[in-house]
């Protein structure tokens, strides 16, 4: 079985989509970011895979109180994100995939998609417009693999494919997504426009 980590902050105002703030405010930001996230747990719920939250510090909101969470562990996003597949593919030994909380593009199929690819490939990445990528997947988590990685750039994809060449890792790569990390990015769904011209 292939498990599914879901990659999360609490929804605090300041604490998120700090990008956004100048634009929109704290508020209005931490609004976007709870509705990317209950999208992203919704996929979870529905994905068919055991899945697991990961959030960057413990957390009384009620949006969890449902929820079992582990707190990241870490030095830098790409120390987390190895720490969380260690993880999960030392229970679940076919691999494990982990999204972030900020793409409302991604939908079930790449989920499954996702882990279907594992059967074959060592490492799966689904590309996101900036860059980056919305969702990582692996059978074997090595550290090399996040070495040298410029997060929250626009090389983290470049990077991490560069080091998984020098790996031998057989790499699948799914459609291109956006996330959402700018303004213009909020502009391009009604929904999250209305979260912020409703206040």
């Amino acid at each position: 079985m292939v498990a599914l980590g879901v990659f999360a902050k609490p929804p605090q105002p300041g604490l998120v989509k700090t990008r956004l703030i100048p634009a929109i405010g704290a508020t209005g930001a931490a609004r976007i970011y709870r509705y990317c996230l209950d999208h992203a747990l919704e996929l979870a719920h529905h994905s068919g895979l055991d899945y697991q939250l990961y959030l960057s510090q413990h957390s009384d909101d009620a949006l969890f109180q449902a929820e079992q969470y582990t707190v990241q562990k870490g030095a830098d996003l790409g120390g987390r994100m190895l720490h969380a597949l260690e993880d999960m593919i030392s229970r679940f030994h076919d691999g494990a995939i982990i999204i972030g909380s900020d793409c409302l593009d991604m939908n079930i199929g790449h989920l499954q998609a996702a882990a279907q690819a594992l059967a074959n490939h060592e490492l799966v990445l689904q590309p996101t417009e900036d860059g980056g990528y919305a969702l990582i997947g692996c059978t074997r988590a090595q550290p090399e693999l996040f070495r040298n990685v410029a997060w929250s750039s626009g090389q983290v994809l470049a990077q991490t494919l560069s080091n998984a060449e020098r790996l031998n890792y057989r790499v699948s790569l799914l459609e291109t997504v956006r996330d959402i990390d700018t303004l213009q990015d909020v502009e391009q769904y009604p929904e999250l426009l209305t979260l912020i011209t409703s206040a």
